[in-house]
């Protein structure tokens, strides 16, 4: 089951919204306050759990990520990629 997103009013990953993906709360004090005061959300208790999609991030802000497992010679290669 994939997590939901916890933006009022978003249906990211809920039932027939949008197949989004989703950001854990930065661990980091200041950026997680910062991530808080532009939600529209004052009730919000972060967890674990908690997550954002990234339809509410601007496209060239995120970091996509892959990793690449060849299996002849167990090399392991990440993929960045800047939108």
């Amino acid at each position: 089951m994939p997590y939901k997103c916890c933006v009022p009013n978003c249906a990211g990953n809920y039932g027939k919204g949008p197949k989004v993906h989703v950001f854990s709360f930065p661990l980091n004090e200041n950026c997680r306050k910062r991530w808080l005061n532009a939600m529209p959300r004052s009730d919000l208790v972060v967890t674990k759990y908690t997550r954002v999609c990234n339809l509410h991030f601007p496209e060239d802000i995120i970091i996509w990520e892959s990793t690449f497992h060849k299996e002849k010679t167990g090399h392991i290669k990440k993929k960045r990629e800047m939108r």
